[in-house]
C-alpha cells in the first residue's frame, strides 16, 4: 500500500508524456491553412446567399477579422530586419479607418459582382422560359 501512496503522490507533470516541439514555421503554415479554410468557407457564405439578399454586417465583420488574421500571418512571415520598431508598427486610428474602408470596398465589389451574376442567370432563365413559351 506504501508503493501505491508513492506513485500517486508523483507530480502530474511527470505523468504526463512530453510534447514534440513543433517549429514556428509549422505553426505558421498551421494558421495560413486554418485561415484559408476560413476565407474559402465565407466566400462560399456569400455566394449561397438567396437572390436580393446583400450580405449581412456578421459577414462584414468576419471579413475583416480574417483580414486582419492575413495581415498578422505575412507581419509573422516578414523578416526580423525589416519590421519597424514596435512603437511604429502599431497602426493609427486613421490607418484602421483606411483598412474597414478598403474591406467596405472589397465588400461591396464581391456582392456587387454575384449580384450581376443572379441577374446574368435570371436572363438566362427568362430567356430559356421564352423559348420554351
Amino acid at each position: 500500500m506504501a508503493e501505491e501512496d508513492e506513485t500517486t503522490s508523483q507530480p502530474a507533470a511527470e505523468l504526463k508524456p512530453k510534447r514534440k516541439t513543433v517549429s514556428r514555421k509549422a505553426v505558421v503554415g498551421q494558421l495560413w491553412r486554418a485561415a484559408k479554410r476560413q476565407i474559402d468557407t465565407h466566400e462560399e457564405h456569400l455566394a449561397d446567399l438567396p437572390r436580393g439578399t446583400t450580405a449581412s454586417e456578421a459577414d462584414a465583420k468576419a471579413l475583416a477579422v480574417l483580414a486582419r488574421t492575413v495581415r498578422e500571418l505575412v507581419a509573422i512571415e516578414e523578416p526580423q530586419a525589416t519590421r519597424k520598431d514596435k512603437r511604429t508598427d502599431e497602426p493609427s486610428a486613421a490607418d484602421d479607418l483606411r483598412h474597414v474602408a478598403q474591406l467596405r470596398q472589397d465588400l461591396a465589389r464581391r456582392l456587387e459582382a454575384l449580384v450581376a451574376q443572379d441577374a446574368r442567370e435570371n436572363s438566362e432563365e427568362a430567356d430559356a422560359d421564352s423559348d420554351a413559351g
